[in-house]
């Protein structure tokens, strides 16, 4: 399967279970930096201050559309990712495996990103006082399945 039919696949699933309007482009920003989810919730739980690194991961993605969007779509786009991602750590068993699974084969085709996720991987690792156990082991095992190199 090539990466834009399994991305418009999840993409389809993903939309349909979440009854979500979000156009493929947005929704490929959000697989792009669902690893970094998995950090944040990789001791099983996500607490208060841990709730700001995901604030933070949704500002960041929404970020990427700067140059696009007026101040108030920005807000709502972050809006919109930040309901996303509780939506995803409530529903992880779920979405874990299809989200990484495509991830993987995207990144397969295209070789030169897998740079820039071990880098968001590891810099929002690195965020929370430096990288415990936990985190450790799921840069680790996202690594191995992703295909980059750590």
């Amino acid at each position: 399967m090539s990466a834009n039919s399994a991305i418009n696949q999840l993409y389809k699933e993903y939309t349909d279970a979440n009854n979500i309007e979000i156009t493929e482009e947005k929704f490929n920003t959000l697989l792009m930096y669902f690893p970094c989810l998995l950090i944040v919730a990789s001791d099983g739980v996500v607490d208060d201050e841990e709730w700001v690194f995901v604030k933070y991961l949704s500002k960041f993605m929404s970020d990427a559309y700067k140059s696009d969007l007026t101040r108030s779509e920005l807000e709502n786009l972050q809006k919109l990712y930040f309901q996303e991602l509780e939506y995803l750590v409530k529903t992880l068993d779920k979405w874990k495996d299809p989200f990484l699974d495509t991830l993987a084969i995207y990144l397969n085709e295209n070789d030169i990103e897998k740079d820039d996720v071990l880098e968001i991987l590891h810099l929002f690792a690195d965020a929370s006082d430096g990288v415990c156990e936990d985190e450790e082991e799921a840069i680790e095992e996202i690594s191995d399945r992703l295909g980059l190199e750590s």
